[in-house]
């Protein structure tokens, strides 16, 4: 038992969170499949690949509505599992359908993959309003590292198999193999039994009251629009994707190991700060790994300019150092926001909120995903003409640092304050029930 919470540090609550991360990690499976399947059966270009690539991150974008829905309209009594039950039905059947007539036509791939990508998104939503429940301050950090701990597992199974799975398999028999993850996580997720105040919905307008007085206050939402701007980043991994198939003609089977190693990566960050960082303070740790991050991101530039080889450099050694760095201080970059972000959500809206912070950060790599695009249409660099890529990449980089200078706007040390100050009527109504029902 935890002394400070005496809540059992396994629980079956936390056994369906850790499944929850893992079928979201591991559905990435097919990730590598759709790329693949836009770029040689449908034959887009990297910008248009980038467009339908953000439409299916909308639902992301919309994460609130989901949090408020999952708040605030139980199923059958049931706000959390029923939910992930229905979803992963959902997502289920959205990959068979992917499978038997998403592979036709691109209109319906984007539509099915929109599909999925709600349902994934709700049971996403669910999952981290468990963790939430789950976290008092001072466990923060650690059961927002299990929770990512367990997504990035998932990751790297499905990083380890997407390539190698498409040498031996076609993307319908794939797309087929993916839609048995979600399956399994609502099968399993029957089990979930809720506690009476996890079942008890907020009245949708008191729901967004709370959300409000929350959110208007400067403390709040002046560190989450710092957050954006840190997020919007111009991104270049659809470029990147022709340009590591098309001119370094690398193999499903290398971009999978690609993608294996960036997991690895995420996943030595997630120990690292688990176990030795996560006492750090927030403004430290986030400095040093953004600057980090910066010089590491313009590593890619001696890649895309060929100076690696005549450094000596092979493509494909190069790019899986470059890859495991970026992607371990990528993650060693984001850890402390998602902390934070769980650190700041007040009781009884946890999925609402937590929500709300995280969609921030999906619509700031929207943004920056479709304003990459339009900067790579605008720059004419396409799949047969890379010559200004490097100009991009460097253009790109100055969006890491440029929010630097208002750091100073979050600062952790006010949240337990700022949140007493804010709800006292919430903590009195919860302190009323628990003495009636002493007394009863």
């Amino acid at each position: 038992m935890s002394p400070k919470t005496n809540i059992p540090l396994i629980n079956l609550t936390q056994i369906i969170v850790g499944i929850v991360a893992f079928s979201q990690g591991v559905q990435h499976l097919a990730d590598l499949s759709i790329q693949y399947l836009y770029k040689d059966d449908f034959h887009v270009s990297p910008s248009k690949m980038g467009v339908f690539v953000g439409l299916t991150q909308l639902p992301w974008i919309i994460k609130p509505i989901w949090g408020i829905i999952c708040d605030s309209f139980p199923i059958l009594g049931s706000k959390r599992k029923a939910y992930i039950v229905f979803c992963g039905f959902l997502s289920f059947i959205g990959w068979q359908l992917m499978a038997y007539v998403g592979v036709d036509n691109v209109y319906v791939a984007v539509s099915l993959l929109i599909m999925i990508s709600s349902s994934v998104c709700i049971c996403n939503v669910v999952g981290e309003a468990l963790m939430v429940e789950q976290c008092a301050n001072d466990h923060a950090a650690n059961n927002v590292s299990v929770f990512f701990g367990f997504k990035a597992a998932g990751g790297l199974i499905s990083a380890y198999f997407s390539g190698m799975l498409l040498m031996y398999l076609t993307k319908k028999q794939i797309f087929m193999i993916n839609s048995l993850f979600p399956l399994t996580m609502a099968l399993l997720s029957l089990k979930l039994k809720e506690t009476q105040q996890t079942q008890q919905s907020q009245n949708i307008k008191e729901v967004l009251s709370i959300f409000w007085t929350f959110f208007s206050n400067p403390k709040i939402y002046q560190p989450v629009l710092l957050i954006l701007a840190f997020m919007m980043v111009p991104s270049s991994s659809s470029i990147m994707f022709y340009f590591y198939t098309e001119v370094l003609h690398f193999t499903p089977k290398f971009m999978g190991y690609l993608k294996f190693i960036s997991c690895l990566g995420t996943l030595l960050a997630i120990l690292l700060y688990r176990n030795y960082l996560k006492d750090v303070e927030f403004k430290k740790i986030f400095l040093t790994t953004t600057i980090i991050f910066f010089f590491c991101y313009l590593s890619t530039i001696p890649l895309v300019t060929r100076m690696n080889v005549q450094w000596g450099i092979d493509d494909r050694f190069f790019c899986l150092g470059d890859s495991v760095i970026l992607q371990f201080i990528g993650e060693l970059n984001l850890l402390p926001i998602l902390v934070y972000a769980c650190k700041i959500c007040p009781k009884n809206i946890e999925a609402t909120m937590y929500a709300m912070l995280m969609a921030t950060m999906n619509l700031g790599t929207f943004a920056g995903g479709q304003l990459g695009n339009l900067i790579l249409y605008e720059m004419g660099i396409n799949q047969q003409d890379y010559s200004k890529l490097y100009i991009f990449i460097a253009l790109s980089s100055l969006f890491i640092i440029l929010p630097l200078p208002w750091i100073h706007l979050i600062n952790e040390k006010k949240i337990p304050l700022e949140q007493d100050i804010q709800y006292p009527q919430i903590q009195d109504i919860e302190e009323k029930e628990k003495l009636i029902a002493d007394a009863e």
